[in-house]
């Protein structure tokens, strides 16, 4: 993670680990500025912003660097000391800490405290360890705090994840990030066991009447049902019948499986495995939605509220889940949309707002979720922000003096690409060793976009201005509407990635504009250069820089052995 936001600002991330902090920073600085001053098209007041945002990363990558001198001081000192057993520990812990990613999953058990019954010196260097990582882990979170407050939302989120990753027992980052602390009654003499970092879901399961447990083959089953399940047998109609009867009964879709999860209601006549694993993919997903684009689901003041005062929000009442149909065969699940979508028009999965419910059936290649992930960012969008568009429609309505307020159109005028580019880049969402990344450079998605930027051969561009004037019909009609998606999914790889993410936060006011309307400016378009306020011309500029540099990304990664 250290050396990938370092790369953005200097592309010499071994130097920088040679270097003295402070007078990296003082250079930082200088780099960044000159950067500035030498970029046409900004105005002062975005220069300023840009400046601000380069202050705030140059702060969190001094922080890092900080944390691993402090480690790498202390290992040095073991050695000295001949504690190869510390040094090895400590080398690890370095290294997980330099290459981590920002989107790691951390630990789900609290740590324990250092055991008094240790040797001293290994006492002594495991306290010191604790120490230097509490500081650091304060210090980041007072620059997250600073960085919302200076409208930076994405980043300050970024920074939590940073807080979790040098301390993981936070209390306030894991509230920010929806956590909190839960032991188990059934463990509170255990002294190897300090407690775990879990939702308020699964703390409202396992704390019900009667108890539920997690299991990865069943799903949230009674604590008091395992060992049947175990034994093969499962609850059918107040009664237990073996497992083969019950695939058998449930073949049929009107008995088909519910696994219920926090966010999702899975019904599947696939399997029970399918089902829960497939609930284990959509809860990531949305996870990682809701730290990465913190600035769309929460307003500023709720985003604020979640910083000053996490520790005192009381548990909402938990929302209802969103509805997925898992088909077993591509013939049940065509039976089921043929009248949602035109004829003649096939699909692989599909969300169908009206019915706020998405669509799907059993692959042969069971580890393609693109299509999974494509619709549920649709899902949850929608989901999260019905309401406010309700309200729009109505709004609207009465100032035009419709007889009905019909239902709010997304995009129907313009800025089309906006939806659909964000659900194609979130196909490239990628779930490894339980950490979660989405933007992988050489995805097909983003790979064609940087071709169809670069490449004479399959060359096609509309620029910006025209492009994000384009609504619902004059996007999906086109004649061109395939190299459209093309240009959409490179276009929000470009808002979420260029310079470190400098347009997240812009991108995230636009779909938020898009999918939460203003009741006072129903009738107005909501428009990127005026909310980021860089003109078209600028930012078709900066996206041939963009593409230019996934080219140069991917062209290294070839190289490597």
């Amino acid at each position: 993670m250290l050396e990938s936001i370092f790369r953005t600002l200097t592309d010499q991330p071994r130097i920088y680990c040679a270097m003295n902090p402070a007078l990296l920073n003082r250079l930082l600085l200088i780099l960044a500025c000159l950067l500035l001053l030498s970029t046409p098209g900004l105005t002062q007041d975005d220069a300023t912003r840009e400046r601000r945002y380069g202050l705030f990363v140059q702060k969190r990558i001094g922080i890092h660097q900080a944390l691993q001198n402090d480690v790498l001081a202390l290992t040095e000192r073991c050695r000295r000391e001949g504690l190869n057993d510390a040094v090895q520990q400590l080398t690890e812990h370095a290294t997980h800490l330099q290459t981590a990613s920002s989107q790691y999953r951390p630990p789900r058990m609290v740590q324990l405290p250092v055991s008094e019954q240790l040797p001293a010196s290994e006492k002594q260097w495991r306290q010191q360890l604790a120490i230097h990582r509490t500081e650091h882990a304060k210090e980041m979170y007072s620059a997250a705090r600073a960085a919302l407050r200076a409208g930076f939302p994405s980043l300050a989120f970024a920074m939590v994840s940073d807080v979790v990753l040098i301390d993981p027992d936070h209390v306030i980052a894991r509230s920010i990030l929806g956590q909190q602390k839960f032991v188990d009654p059934g463990r509170e003499d255990d002294g190897t066991y300090a407690g775990e970092w879990v939702s308020a879901f699964e703390a409202k399961m396992r704390l019900g009447s009667p108890p539920n447990i997690y299991d990865s083959r069943f799903g949230w089953i009674p604590a008091s049902s395992l060992t049947r399940y175990e034994q093969g047998l499962r609850p059918w109609r107040g009664d237990w019948i073996s497992d083969a009867r019950e695939q058998e009964l449930r073949r049929d879709f009107r008995n088909a499986w519910e696994i219920r999860s926090e966010h999702f209601l899975i019904k599947t006549n696939v399997s029970l495995q399918a089902g829960v694993r497939m609930s284990e993919q959509l809860e990531l997903f949305h996870d990682w939605m809701q730290q990465n684009m913190a600035a769309f689901f929460d307003t500023t003041e709720a985003l604020q509220e979640r910083f000053e005062q996490a520790t005192l929000r009381r548990s909402k009442r938990l929302p209802a889940p969103m509805q997925v149909h898992y088909f077993a065969t591509r013939n049940e699940y065509q039976r089921r949309v043929q009248d949602k979508v035109p004829s003649g028009v096939e699909t692989n999965g599909l969300y169908w707002q009206p019915e706020r419910t998405s669509y799907f059936y059993a692959k042969e290649d069971q580890n393609d979720l693109s299509t999974l992930f494509h619709e549920a960012t649709h899902q949850i969008l929608d989901s999260a922000t019905l309401k406010e568009r309700n309200l729009a429609a109505s709004v609207r309505a009465r100032r035009l003096k419709l007889k009905a307020s019909s239902e709010w159109i997304l995009c129907e005028n313009s800025n089309f690409w906006v939806i659909e580019g964000l659900a194609c880049y979130c196909e490239s969402f990628e779930i490894v060793d339980g950490a979660t990344s989405a933007g992988r450079p050489d995805y097909v998605r983003f790979d064609m976009a940087r071709q169809r930027r670069l490449d004479p051969a399959v060359y096609f561009y509309t620029p910006a201005q025209p492009f994000f004037a384009l609504g619902k019909n004059a996007f999906q009609l086109h004649p061109n509407v395939s190299q459209f998606y093309t240009q959409a999914s490179g276009l929000v790889h470009f808002m979420m990635h260029y310079q470190d993410g400098i347009y997240r936060d812009a991108f995230m006011r636009l779909l938020a504009a898009v999918y939460r309307p203003d009741p006072e400016e129903v009738l107005l378009e909501p428009s990127f250069a005026d909310i980021s306020g860089v003109s078209f011309e600028e930012l078709d500029r900066q996206y041939l820089l963009h593409m230019q540099d996934l080219d140069a990304q991917i062209q290294a990664a070839g190289k490597q052995p």
